[in-house]
């Protein structure tokens, strides 16, 4: 069993491409490539009088998935809604006001074993030109700048968060109800894709120089500030994309000048990484998190 869920985010509608078809009507997936390594090239280097080259890295091309698809009803009418939904959905003109970009979709892929999500948009219009009574047939490309898969939901984790109290009976003089926080200060991540994660981290106050760590490669990103109780600092490390953002509940406002210079927009590697945080006043309230999500090159 395959399937493609195609969203469009502008319009948030969407169409789904089912590989099992029934016997009333459907979009039946009948080809799909384009799941597996969007292929690369590697950058090379040569010195002066070397023969060969060194290879320091390979790039990944952008994905294009490519599939054809079978619209298949019982009556002729049923047979144009379909394909009017479809011109509606995969269109690259809709206008995400959200992101100011036109034609986002964002693509589910579903097999027996998982499901993964990609965003991209429609690379060619689509055009029906092969009806035969009530069946009509496509061919739609999807072009994804960013070629890696991801996991159907992004991963939340707290690192430090305080999770209720522990409370039991203390015999002094009178039996009194003391009660323990219990507070955390890592976890172990593992990244279970085929490429480094970048993270988004968000501090919510009060905390003073938060500093999260990857213990396992001796990583770290360090703000040199207070963070009020009623504000959120939230730092993003995908490349390219580097921010430091202080969130009030007036305004946002950039602070990616308060980083410690010592510090790295660091990603988790492959593997386990052991992710700690520390603050001057540690004993504060306050709660860390990290959001991720794994990358694969084919599924």
């Amino acid at each position: 069993m395959q399937k493609l869920r195609v969203i469009n985010l502008a319009l948030n509608e969407e169409v789904t491409f089912n590989s099992v078809g029934n016997v009333n009507e459907d979009v039946l997936l009948s080809h799909i490539e384009g799941l597996g390594h969007p292929g690369g090239s590697s950058q090379k280097t040569q010195g002066v009088g070397q023969d060969g080259c060194d290879t320091s890295d390979t790039l990944l091309d952008q994905r294009e998935i490519r599939l054809d698809i079978t619209i298949r009803t019982q009556n002729r009418q049923k047979l144009y809604e379909l394909r009017r939904r479809i011109f509606r959905i995969i269109n690259p003109k809709t206008y995400n006001p959200k992101t100011n970009k036109k034609g986002e979709l964002l693509i589910y892929y579903i097999n027996d074993h998982k499901t993964y999500r990609i965003y991209g948009k429609v690379e060619d219009s689509v055009s029906f030109n092969d009806r035969k009574r009530n069946h009509d047939k496509t061919t739609i490309s999807f072009l994804c700048s960013n070629p890696y898969w991801l996991d159907e939901k992004d991963t939340f984790l707290d690192i430090k968060s305080v999770v209720g109290g522990l409370e039991f009976p203390l015999e002094i003089d009178t039996i009194e109800k003391i009660e323990f926080a219990v507070v955390s200060f890592y976890k172990v991540v593992d990244n279970e894709g085929d490429e480094e994660i970048p993270l988004q981290i968000e501090y919510t106050g009060p905390a003073t120089n938060p500093k999260i760590i990857n213990e396992t490669t001796g990583e770290f990103i360090q703000v040199n500030m207070e963070i009020g109780e009623k504000e959120k600092l939230i730092i993003n490390t995908a490349q390219g994309q580097e921010t430091v953002n202080l969130v009030t509940p007036n305004k946002t406002i950039d602070v990616y000048n308060n980083i410690d210079l010592n510090s790295t927009f660091f990603k988790l590697i492959l593997g386990k990484n052991l992710i700690k945080y520390s603050s001057d006043n540690e004993g504060a309230k306050d709660k860390v998190s990290i959001t991720y999500s794994n990358r694969y090159v084919g599924v």
